[in-house]
């Protein structure tokens, strides 16, 4: 029999067609259940319900978290006199510039000698003030809430009294320590009182009809 290239016997075509048409093994056919992906799931699923910190401490919690931790590790470092000292530096500095500014209010001749004198002696009575009373408001926090409300509303209110009424050389002089002591109060306040003290100051500042220059 000879083969002939390009031509396929009948018994060829039927064999091809028996394979091609013919129903996989019953053993072959693939087992029904759970995937990898849906094993994993349920597991992670499992470990969130039992540690349930996992989902509630992203990345960006923790660094936040760290910087806080570095804040108090920093602020522990300094120590209470260097805290008080930087923080009664920069209320000493916003002393000068208040009593620097008032001058030029009522267009009066900046005397530089007089005003570095009432600095420096201004910065050791903030310090102790900081110093001595900083870390109480840290420690006793509902009275001295209390304290630096008072304070706050009886510095801004009595500034704002004194800029109307009295004349400018008193301006001159209680302007510069009244202010720095009404900021000073104002920050050492939680953010609800602090804005009580404003809105008090405002409505006094209305009341009596006063203007802020």
């Amino acid at each position: 029999m000879s083969f002939v290239p390009g031509k396929k016997s009948k018994e060829a075509r039927h064999v091809s067609n028996e394979l091609l048409f013919r129903h996989p093994p019953e053993h072959r056919k693939r087992q029904v259940g759970k995937s990898l992906f849906e094993l994993a799931a349920e597991r992670r699923a499992r470990l969130v319900q039992e540690s349930p910190s996992l989902t509630q401490t992203p990345a960006s919690k923790r660094a936040a978290a760290q910087l806080d931790d570095d804040a108090e590790v920093d602020e522990a470092a300094l120590g209470p006199f260097a805290q008080a000292f930087f923080y009664s530096l920069t209320l000493t500095m916003l002393h000068f510039t208040l009593d620097v500014l008032v001058h030029h209010q009522y267009r009066q001749d900046v005397d530089w000698n007089m005003i570095v004198r009432r600095t420096a002696v201004t910065f050791p009575l903030v310090l102790g003030l900081v110093y001595t009373l900083h870390p109480v408001a840290q420690t006793h926090v509902v009275p001295s809430q209390l304290f630096f409300f008072v304070v706050s509303v009886a510095a801004g209110c009595y500034l704002i009294y004194a800029t109307n009424v009295q004349g400018y050389f008193a301006v001159m002089k209680r302007a510069p320590p009244l202010g720095t002591l009404w900021v000073w109060s104002v920050v050492e306040l939680k953010l609800p009182s602090a804005l009580l003290s404003l809105i008090v100051a405002v409505l006094y500042l209305l009341y009596g009809n006063y203007s802020l220059v």
